[in-house]
């Protein structure tokens, strides 16, 4: 058994032919590699234009009893100032054996819209989570986050995650974590109910590279805990990415920045098991719990360091 890492790639050509969106497989490092990691392409999920205005497949999770992979799309096209997509898509089986099922999830209200440009997605049992996010108020909306719970029937349906959600948060045009943005979410399925996190890999959100906790039942993000480089510096990027935990053995965090570079992040256990500390408490000398991204190595995705094909959605298989 080895742990591998899947992603999806965006077309940045996004004609009226529709979407294809290519899925790569790849090994996942055990420690820091100089040397590039090849990437497997899985197979191209086709999305025509006819389902939403753009799809990106920003989200991937693994079922942890299935072991499947699904994907979910970003809730609306950069720029636009309102939700432009009440189809939230979730494609199934984009993994090894490739063979995607597509499922929309009933907006639950039915006027519910999520909110933001960018999708992080990961599994809570055989419930899956979507965390939507706004990074720039350049967009025209508030930077910041809102969490959505989807449940696995066919086709399921999709509610925001809040204690007592305003009409504008349920419309997608406020965030429920203002100030808080994330695109990357990852559950612990190996001690259930222990932690879920949520990951930032931007500076132009204006706060820096942050972890968040997420509160599965309020859908509320903890204090920033900043992102330290191994040398204790601020890690200093500026990227879309996603975050998995590995679901057997060891328990290991990792990121995938849409340029294909890996980071393991540690430091995160000491902090959950602080004494009287919740997670982004003042444990650090800057005033602000802190955790530790080690570089793993760079995956060789196809335009990824160009940009011209972005890299989002991550998630780990045990296979």
């Amino acid at each position: 058994m080895a742990l591998y890492g899947y992603t999806i790639g965006e077309d940045s050509n996004q004609s009226t032919s529709g979407n294809q969106l290519n899925v790569y497989r790849f090994l996942i490092p055990s420690a820091p590699t100089s040397s590039s990691i090849a990437p497997t392409l899985v197979g191209t999920v086709n999305i025509t234009n006819t389902a939403a205005p753009r799809i990106d497949l920003e989200g991937l999770a693994t079922n942890p009893t299935t072991g499947r992979v699904s994907a979910v799309n970003e809730a609306r096209v950069t720029g636009s100032t309102t939700p432009i997509d009440p189809t939230v898509l979730v494609v199934n089986n984009v993994d090894e054996p490739f063979a995607p099922a597509t499922a929309s999830p009933t907006p639950t209200p039915s006027n519910l819209r999520r909110f933001g440009f960018e999708s992080g997605a990961d599994f809570g049992g055989n419930t899956l989570y979507n965390i939507s996010g706004n990074p720039a108020t350049t967009n025209g909306v508030p930077v910041g986050s809102s969490l959505y719970r989807i449940t696995t029937a066919t086709p399921g349906a999709i509610s925001l995650v809040a204690a007592a959600p305003t009409a504008a948060q349920i419309q997608g045009t406020q965030p429920t974590n203002a100030g808080k943005f994330a695109d990357g979410l990852a559950i612990d399925n190996l001690n259930p109910g222990s932690r879920a996190l949520a990951s930032d890999f931007k500076t132009s959100d204006g706060n820096g590279n942050n972890l968040y906790e997420v509160d599965l039942l309020t859908g509320q993000l903890s204090a920033p805990i900043a992102l330290r480089t191994p040398s204790g510096q601020p890690l200093n990027l500026d990227g879309d990415s996603g975050l998995a935990f590995t679901n057997s053995g060891s328990q290991r965090l990792l990121a995938l920045l849409e340029t294909g570079a890996v980071y393991e992040i540690t430091g995160y256990q000491d902090e959950l098991a602080a004494s009287g500390l919740g997670l982004g408490s003042a444990t650090g000398s800057n005033g602000a719990g802190f955790a530790t991204a080690t570089l793993l190595g760079n995956v060789n995705l196809p335009s990824a360091v160009s940009g011209a094909i972005d890299y989002e959605g991550f998630t780990i298989v045990n296979e």
